[in-house]
């Protein structure tokens, strides 16, 4: 049996061996906490990296990364700021209606002039405050900064391609009949359900669970972009996992956020103790989420 890592966005500049050892420390000890132990070794457990290559790709959206940077020039993957900056407003008023309680109904909202970029018009800034003001759930920093990513991701096809290849590739080095496990967390749920769904690059591995924690999926614009959902083929039981504070896991995997069959067991009750409550710490230390991911380790 294998495990399967697969991180989120706001990775980049970070060492991948101490960015793996925070998930491993993590997992034992939420393990430790239950009195389990992990029912696998430490060298079982892939946890490819790209958040660099992510911020690389992404440079435009993140130019403070790089404004040090003489040598790293900007990079242009032949996006539509104009259509970006439409999907990021559908993303953010759906957490404007989720911190109201209710559908508004609004349309498409007015691209950004050409002095003003997708995140820095008038309109996305007075609608973060607003939800700021309204519900301590939603930071201006989570929002814009997921909304951009995830944008990015699940709209072009060649950051698509470098971060899947990537990680197809640790899979790749394993043995192909051997159990697989894949965790993925926020941006990284995202990115593991593509790759697992029909045509995707795990499609062909024997996964016996797939665990999302913190994951933006349920999130309208970011489901009709993976349209059709289904149930990846070939998969076994998937396991969601959320803090209700998350403001990047705005609503559960269920029959009205991501309607698919067989259902998706979800579990909300996670306490997330990190500040922004979405942390990775917070969902691998958890009692519940911890005791399902041995479960599923030590099924043959």
């Amino acid at each position: 049996m294998k495990l399967l890592l697969i991180h989120g966005r706001s990775q980049e500049d970070k060492n991948p061996a101490v960015l793996r050892h925070k998930w491993v420390s993590s997992l034992h000890a939420g393990a430790e906490a239950v009195g389990l132990e992990l029912p696998i070794s430490d060298e079982d457990i892939i946890f490819p990296y790209f958040g660099d290559a992510l911020i690389d790709l992404t440079v435009e959206e993140h130019p403070e990364h790089h404004e040090h940077e003489e040598d790293i020039a900007p990079v242009s993957l032949g996006r539509d700021h104009h259509d970006d900056f439409e999907y990021r407003c559908r993303v953010l008023n759906e957490c404007f209606d989720e911190a109201l309680g209710f559908d508004r109904g609004l349309g498409p909202a007015e691209p950004p002039t050409q002095d003003t970029g997708p995140l820095e018009s008038e309109l996305v800034q007075l609608g973060i405050g607003f939800i700021e003001n309204l519900s301590t759930r939603f930071s201006s920093r989570s929002l814009t900064a997921a909304a951009a990513d995830v944008s990015m991701y699940v709209r072009d096809e060649n950051i698509q391609h470098f971060i899947e290849s990537g990680i197809a590739q640790a899979v790749a080095d394993q043995d192909p009949v051997e159990e697989l496990v894949v965790v993925g967390h926020s941006l990284g749920s995202i990115i593991a359900y593509r790759m697992l769904a029909a045509g995707g690059l795990l499609a062909d591995r024997n996964v016996t669970s797939f665990i999302t924690i913190g994951s933006p999926l349920g999130i309208r614009a970011v489901r009709e972009a993976l349209h059709p959902i289904g149930h990846p083929p070939g998969v076994g039981c998937w396991f969601n996992a959320f803090d209700e504070r998350d403001a990047v896991a705005l609503h559960p995997l269920n029959d009205k956020f991501f309607n698919i069959e067989p259902a998706i067991e979800n579990y909300g009750g996670v306490k997330n103790d990190t500040i922004n409550r979405h942390g990775i710490t917070g969902y691998l230390t958890d009692r519940v989420v911890v005791t399902r991911l041995i479960n599923a380790l030590a099924a043959t």
